[in-house]
């Protein structure tokens, strides 16, 4: 069923004189627009000094067809015309409750919709979004409530997506929504969804342990499309980078991570070695007897330099080795040749390598002063190795991961060290932004963990962000196992064990030497000077010394003490009260200086 209606608008015109509708017509119907601001009027007839001028405003054909029909514009209609257009057929067409779909001036024709309220919402915030006018983007709504788009030929997904992302998420869906765009039909879907969510734990896969790649190590699992679940896995590719970053503060999850790696590159048959703080190590004694040869540097700073020390050997053989052979790469070696990978774990690296402040106005010789100098010095080592492995040992068959807690200079990393490290992971469900600029080159490029997975409790626990080299950058879920299961499953695998683990004292006293040490300088020892009345610092001491007057601090069997063990038994000592003895070394209490004794009870 179709209807026909038109519009008619006169302008009765003065004429001028000597006026020919033949040679003056087009030019009074110029004036005409021009006055009136309406274009398409044409000469009807003459009244004497007067012209009659008319327009069409439009002449509709209605058609019944999904409640929608076309109306037949005006001649002369510009795309200029579009909004003054669509607002006067809204007007006319008011009782219809239709609005403009489509606007075609060149082919003389519009296209007149109902729609519904969100269907006009969801097409007014597309349209602002990309910069075109509400008629150019087609939206109807979908049977699950999400709405099928077609989209103006202006649209180019680098530039559009995101916008397209933006309204369907926060304007006409909520977070969950997604968007289906096919630029080649310049089609496109708003899908509902509910918001992607992690499990709240997800177990480790140890079940394969063993049947991995050695240069392709999975990190986690990524954020879903939709709902609670697990998306594709995240997977560190050694081969991209040697070295890698995890930064977090406590809790947030860098030790069930630096676990799961530890247990993948052993299971894959790769050679470990960890070093950390003395303090946090337990946190890796389940590994230890699996690790290479004098691979454990967490018993002290001094083994932490010489793991690390043996690893750089090891490294300076290998380039040898290569360049012997003229390959630059150890992955181009033959197979039955190649190297066995070294995967190196540095835990708590600002604890290795910060500096101890040394106290001021306290004699260099003094105790306390050469127990810092000497951890100074060892801490030093550690950062000079750390270095030297990542500048130089990259193309041999290394492998390292740096763990601390805050990534910049102050706390032993500099951008020197870490502008070399392909692989950056911030552990932790909601960092701060300093920590995020710290953690990644370029922060504002790099995924944030959405709101409501940050705010979702359990769901967020170890959750973090990853940057790989090669890779975009992602919202990830670290595995989760007790230790004691990578344990027995790597005993399962037949992984050898290692005895030897820890260095060994002479590879300590090579490697990390002692600064008070001076048998090689020809000058005896201070603890064993042939004055037995002086001090480590080889001065007398004042009468009220906690030492008291000419002691030397001893064990309890009376041997010397030296560097950090007689700093902290001089911290210990309380001082002796006036008029008594010496106190006694071995139960810290003064002697009776007329009769011997002391609080000791053999």
């Amino acid at each position: 069923m179709s209807t026909s209606t038109s519009s008619i608008e006169r302008a009765r015109v003065k004429l001028p004189d000597g006026f020919d509708p033949a040679r003056h017509e087009a030019a009074m119907c110029k004036k005409v627009s021009e006055s009136t601001g309406k274009e398409g009027w044409r000469l009807s007839s003459v009244d004497g000094e007067h012209g009659i001028f008319i327009r069409h405003s439009a002449v509709t054909t209605v058609t019944k067809k999904a409640d929608s029909f076309d109306v037949k514009l005006p001649g002369g209609t510009k795309p200029a015309d579009g909004d003054k257009l669509a607002a006067s057929l809204a007007d006319t067409y008011s009782d219809y409750g239709v609005v403009m779909t489509r606007f075609e001036p060149f082919l003389g024709k519009a296209t007149l919709s109902k729609m519904t309220e969100d269907a006009l919402r969801c097409r007014g915030a597309v349209s602002t979004a990309i910069g075109v006018k509400p008629w150019e983007v087609q939206v109807s709504p979908t049977s699950d409530g999400g709405f099928n788009l077609g989209l103006p030929k202006t649209y180019v997904s680098s530039k559009h997506y995101d916008k397209l992302v933006e309204v369907a998420t926060d304007v006409v869906g909520t977070v969950g929504w997604r968007v289906k765009v096919n630029p080649q039909t310049l089609t496109a879907t708003f899908i509902p969804g509910d918001p992607p969510l992690f499990p709240k734990a997800i177990p480790s896969p140890i079940k394969t342990l063993g049947n991995g790649d050695v240069q392709m190590t999975p990190l986690g699992v990524t954020l879903p499309e939709e709902g609670e679940g697990v998306g594709p896995l995240e997977v560190i590719d050694w081969a991209a980078s040697a070295w890698g970053l995890v930064a977090g503060t406590p809790g947030s999850g860098k030790t069930v991570l630096l676990s799961w790696l530890i247990a993948q590159q052993l299971a894959d048959g790769a050679s470990v070695a960890i070093i950390d703080d003395s303090e946090k190590s337990v946190d890796f004694l389940w590994a230890k007897p699996f690790l290479r040869e004098h691979g454990w540097g967490c018993d002290s700073e001094a083994h932490a330099v010489t793991a690390l020390a043996l690893i750089y050997e090891e490294g300076k053989k290998r380039s040898k080795v290569l360049a012997e052979m003229g390959i630059p790469n150890w992955l181009n070696m033959p197979a039955k040749d190649r190297f066995q990978p070294i995967f190196v774990v540095v835990d708590e690296l600002s604890a290795l390598t910060v500096m101890d402040p040394v106290p001021k106005g306290v004699p260099k010789d003094h105790p306390i002063v050469m127990e810092i100098n000497q951890m100074n010095f060892l801490r030093a080592l550690i950062s000079r190795f750390v270095n030297k492995i990542i500048a130089e040992q990259r193309f041999v068959g290394i492998r390292m991961v740096l763990s601390t807690q805050v990534t910049n200079a102050s706390t032993g990393l500099p951008p020197s060290l870490k502008n070399k490290i392909g692989h950056r992971v911030l552990a932790g469900s909601n960092p701060s932004r300093p920590a995020r600029n710290q953690a990644f080159n370029d922060e504002s490029g790099v995924v944030d963990v959405p709101e409501h997975v940050k705010s979702s409790g359990a769901h967020a626990r170890g959750v973090g962000v990853a940057d790989l080299e090669g890779h975009a950058s992602v919202v990830y879920k670290s595995f989760y196992a007790d230790e004691k299961d990578y344990a027995k499953k790597l005993t399962e695998l037949g992984l050898p064990l290692n005895k030897k683990a820890s260095p060994t004292g002479a590879q300590v006293a090579e490697h990390a030497p002692d600064l008070s040490e001076s048998e090689e300088s020809g000058v005896p020892d201070r603890a064993e000077a042939p004055r037995g009345d002086l001090p480590p610092s080889g001065k007398p001491l004042p009468a009220d010394s906690p030492f008291g007057p000419g002691q030397t601090p001893t064990d309890i069997d009376g041997k010397p003490l030296r560097g950090a063990a007689a700093a902290a038994k001089a911290l210990k000592a309380p001082a002796a009260p006036a008029g008594t003895g010496p106190i006694c070394p071995a139960c810290d209490k003064p002697i009776d200086p007329s009769s011997g004794d002391c609080g000791c009870r053999w």
